[in-house]
């Protein structure tokens, strides 16, 4: 089972509790009670431990939650809960979290020093850019969880080795800082000691800045109780920005008052920071306004009350509040990264929810985020009760809930493949790398059956099977082969799949014959063979409305006898294609049964066996087809379908083909389309998937999408090709691949229930007949390398050498750039291919471009 685990007090995490309850009922678990759980030395990693639940509170559907107890105990996927100092729960649950062998969302130790306010702003300012309050801080010793010369800008460090006698080294310093250009815009200082054991202690004094002798006066004061784990600050007291009130004004005098923006913040998939929510807290401005002494409301309106009145104002100060927060995360995870596992607690321990406080200051007559502290819970707290204040006014469910659901279920079902033994189908080329990488990074043991004896895979992988099985039409022959290998090595894989779609079929039967869950392999049939698929659809005329009207008429082509048949029954203009094929190789469009006749006299000539052009199918023979062209825009759909359920779904649009032949150029993601057509696409692919009884696995529809709606092309009954996973991940986060193999292990992917995507990607393909010369003899290549090294662009590699010549030719590798909009992806990748020789006359990459729209 899937076992999230709280540990502590249920009070921040109930509204995570249900929501996970109902995403995933059973798998969230409280812990009330260190008796209801114990550790157990890990089998799978030495030196940790397992933490196995006896007892706990499990969460429905609908909300409902039972105390249970569980014969045998259930072992944890993932462990977090109430590490904040101060909680007087805390002792006994850091000790259960403490160095276990599964994701572990903080510790006591990470909770210490996310309270510190010396090591968090050290963070802040130093890896994450982020301005801080002027920050003189005076420190015993080595302070070992301080670097060795900590430079931040806005903070100066102060190493005292006795904090008696010293006194004179502290006037200097608070002279000098008090003096400094860094305070000319403030007035007054706060003196206060800080380090986790301060929290919640209100322990502080002010003074006017220029009390120099009072101030170095209590600072010295405060030195004499110094220990090595705390410190003492000499802060800035940095005012909310004071803004003009738009009429009508009160003639009362308005007091000065201070805004604190609460952010709330987690680590979502592939570790990328996501911002949950904002609340904000109003308060005097001579005394600090301190999580829980008012309640919150929202940034927007806070802004507005502030006289923030341009909704772009507002707007552009959420999104730079969004940057910084997300930033904060970044750095702090950076920093973690670098503790041993006794400084983090674990080596599997990671901060996975953090709080930010900011300022809205004024600096130059502009308005400034100021970064002030970070915090493990705190914020959580304060968002939570944001929340259930807004439900209780009729306001929709925010995304707090689900985000850290997700994000927890996520973490869960990563550790839950660690160690799993998955059989791999086909390697397949420099395309499917990836795999190779996602695997380690899964921690899965891949066994690989692969044609190639000298694949390069070969040494990636746990088991390497080589076997021929490129003669497809012997699929059976070769499953019970590759069934008989297997157990001739004592393999019993937990989970069976193929991404190469020459293997699909193979894959699944056996699948069928270890007894895995996977698709039927009578369905990968029907889905492999494109006439068969929409012939098969034509028959199905049930539902509202049924597949069949998502079919095109067309006819299989194995003679020239075929061909005359076959243009008596689809109208011109027509698709020539072959049957079985992939990327696009050999797709002509016919205006007429002589051109029809003619390129599939060139076809079988050319492409007879595997050994002609492999990894297009041609292992199934080189029949052809005839089908009725669909004018329209052209899509991808990429499917998470588990059980016949719909789990996830990501549209991505093609630019315009090379007519005559239908050579991919252009593609972008998130689709260009309203949500309404875009639905039109998912539910058209959903249920061509169905009816051909694809109900367990991730799928690629290729469909057009014209006036009266969606039209298939083909069905891949396999994870998308080309960029399309790397894409959906940097976009949207989830990974097909883990997807992939969560189904075939039988386990419902957890994925974004409302994905919202984070970026905008548009790219366009390569071709070595047009661009070879210019990317390898040009130096573009290089160029290309060092850039997707940088982040500037994303690179493709589809092949190592231009497969393919002519009509047959296959895309040598993909070129993106990102933007905040699509609009400025496609200005910056035109730009690109202008200076690197991609765009030209014969490839009109402008013209690719302006489709999407």
């Amino acid at each position: 089972d899937m076992t999230v685990c709280i540990l502590g007090s249920p009070t921040p995490f109930l509204p995570v509790l249900l929501e996970g309850g109902t995403r995933c009922p059973g798998a969230m678990v409280l812990c009330l009670s260190p008796t209801w759980a114990s550790r157990v030395p890990s089998e799978a990693s030495p030196g940790t431990w397992s933490l196995l639940l006896s007892r706990g509170v499990s969460f429905k559907l609908g909300g409902h939650s039972a105390l249970e107890t569980f014969v045998p105990p259930r072992r944890a996927n993932y462990v977090t809960g109430t590490f904040a100092p101060g909680d007087p729960e805390g002792g006994w649950v850091g000790e259960l979290a403490r160095d276990l062998d599964c994701p572990t969302g903080g510790s006591v130790t990470l909770a210490h020093r996310l309270e510190d306010t010396l090591v968090a702003r050290w963070v802040l300012a130093a890896r994450a850019n982020l301005p801080v309050p002027p920050t003189l801080a005076f420190v015993l010793g080595a302070r070992g969880d301080l670097p060795a010369e900590p430079v931040a800008p806005g903070v100066r460090l102060v190493r005292l080795e006795d904090p008696q006698g010293q006194q004179s080294l502290v006037e200097e310093e608070v002279g000098a800082f008090l003096g400094g250009t860094a305070m000319e815009p403030y007035g007054q200082v706060v003196v206060r000691p800080a380090g986790w054991r301060w929290w919640g202690t209100g322990t502080r004094s002010t003074h006017r800045k220029e009390e120099g002798a009072a101030v170095a006066q209590a600072v010295g004061a405060r030195l004499q109780g110094l220990t090595e784990e705390d410190s003492i600050l000499l802060e800035a007291m940095v005012p909310t920005a004071r803004l003009p009130v738009p009429p009508p004004r009160s003639p009362a005098p308005r007091l000065p008052m201070a805004l604190r923006i609460c952010t709330l913040v987690c680590r979502s998939w592939g570790d990328r920071p996501q911002l949950c929510q904002v609340a904000c807290a109003v308060g005097r401005a001579e005394s600090p306004v301190r999580h829980g002494a008012a309640l919150p409301q929202g940034l927007d309106s806070s802004l507005q009350q502030w006289g923030v009145v341009a909704p772009s104002q507002r707007q552009a100060l959420a999104m730079r509040l969004r940057e910084a927060t997300e930033a904060a995360m970044t750095a702090l995870l950076a920093t973690e990264a670098e503790l041993s596992p006794q400084q983090r607690g674990g080596t599997r321990a990671h901060t996975d929810v953090l709080g930010v406080d900011f300022l809205l200051a004024c600096v130059d007559d502009a308005l400034e985020l100021v970064a002030l502290a970070t915090n493990s819970q705190r914020c959580l707290e304060t968002c939570v009760l944001a929340e259930a204040m807004g439900r209780g006014v009729g306001e929709p469910r925010g995304d707090l809930p689900r985000l850290l659901a997700e994000a927890m279920l996520h973490r869960a079902q990563c550790h839950l493949v660690e160690g799993k033994d998955i059989l791999l189908i086909g390697a397949g080329g420099v395309s499917k790398s990836f795999v190779w990488e996602a695997a380690r990074e899964y921690g899965l043991r891949i066994h690989l059956v692969e044609s190639d004896p000298q694949h390069f895979a070969a040494e990636l992988v746990q088991t390497f099977l080589p076997y021929d099985s490129r003669e497809h039409r012997r699929d059976e022959e070769h499953a019970e082969r590759v069934l008989e290998l297997l157990r001739s090595r004592g393999l019993r894989p937990h989970a069976c799949l193929s991404y190469w779609d020459d293997c699909v079929v193979l894959a699944a039967l056996v699948c069928q014959g270890l007894g895995l869950r996977g698709p039927a392999p009578a369905a990968v049939r029907v889905a492999k063979q494109k006439s068969r698929t929409h012939r098969h659809l034509q028959r199905c005329r049930r539902g509202r409305p049924p597949p069949a009207a998502f079919a095109v008429p067309c006819r299989r082509l194995q003679s020239h006898g075929d061909v005359e048949r076959a243009a008596g029954a689809v109208p011109f203009p027509a698709v020539a294609k072959l049957e079985f094929g992939a990327g696009g190789v050999g797709v002509r469009l016919v205006e007429n049964a002589g051109q029809c006749h003619a390129h599939a006299a060139r076809l079988w000539r050319d492409l007879r066996d595997d050994a002609d052009h492999p990894g297009i199918g041609l292992g199934w023979g080189n029949a052809m087809l005839l089908m009725e062209y669909v004018p329209g825009t052209e899509h991808d759909v990429d499917l998470v379908v588990f059980d016949g359920r719909l789990l996830g779904a990501w549209v991505s649009d093609n630019g315009p083909t090379r007519v005559p032949a239908f050579l991919e150029t252009a593609a972008c993601l998130p689709s260009c389309l309203p949500a309404d057509r875009q639905a039109q696409l998912v539910r058209a692919a959903l249920e061509c998937c169905r009816a051909c009884g694809l109900r367990d696995g991730v799928f690629n529809v290729e469909l057009k999408l014209g006036p009266a709606g969606p039209r298939l092309l083909e069905i891949n009954p396999r994870m998308g090709g080309f960029y399309l996973r790397d894409w959906i991940r940097e976009v949207y986060g989830p990974d097909l691949l883990l997807a992939a193999v969560l189904v075939a292990l039988g386990v419902p992917p957890v994925l974004p229930a409302r994905p919202a995507p984070r970026t905008h990607l548009a790219g366009v393909m390569c071709l070595g007949s047009e661009h070879g010369e210019s990317l390898a003899g040009g130096g573009g290549m290089e160029a290309l390398r060092e850039l997707h090294g940088r982040g500037v662009v994303r690179l493709n590699r589809l092949f190592e050498e231009p497969e393919g010549a002519g009509e047959y030719e296959e895309p040598l590798l993909s070129v993106a750039c990102a933007g905040a909009t699509l609009a400025e992806a496609c200005e910056r990748l035109l730009g690109l291919c202008q200076g690197l020789g991609i765009d030209s006359p014969r490839y009109p990459v402008e013209h690719f471009l302006s489709h999407f729209k």
